[in-house]
């Protein structure tokens, strides 16, 4: 049953027991947290997003690169790369090749013969990088960040 007293005749010490109006000044409280959380987890998808878009067009470059007679072709790979990449700010892309015995291993000349007994393999190497922006600015740290993407493919039939 409730009580039909005013509430300004309960007394001082009730106001301290009433709870109305508690949720509302807890959400007030949380609510600033909540929103840079939000704004935290949305910068840090554009840069994975951004980061992702960039190893792709690494890929595609590499894989224009790595069909036979195309290895030289070196701007044809950049260009590949720049056109997968469109839409990322300040992209660059540079391409190369080189002669290793297995993937990753330090270049050899294309003449010499690996350990193994077979001659090196050809490789093509695209790296790219491009700038992201963050979701907000912050003073005193910068407005964009710079990210990269590599990808190196064995040019077939190229012993």
């Amino acid at each position: 049953m409730t009580s039909s007293t005013p509430r300004s005749t309960r007394g001082p010490l009730s106001l301290w027991s009433d709870d109305r109006g508690s949720a509302l000044i807890e959400f007030a409280i949380i609510l600033p947290v909540l929103v840079l959380l939000l704004l935290g987890m949305s910068g840090y998808t554009l840069s994975i997003h951004g980061a992702m878009q960039l190893q792709a067009a690494a890929a595609a470059g590499a894989a224009f690169g790595a069909i036979p007679g195309n290895e030289a072709n070196l701007s044809g790979m950049q260009a590949v790369a720049a056109n997968a990449a469109a839409g990322i700010s300040g992209f660059t892309a540079a391409a190369s090749t080189l002669w290793a015995c297995s993937a990753g291993g330090p270049a050899v000349a294309s003449t010499s013969t690996c350990s193994s007994g077979v001659t090196p393999y050809k490789f093509v190497i695209v790296k790219t990088s491009g700038s992201a922006p963050f979701a907000l600015n912050y003073p005193g740290i910068s407005s964009k960040r710079t990210l990269y993407g590599s990808a190196t493919f064995q040019v077939p039939w190229s012993q």
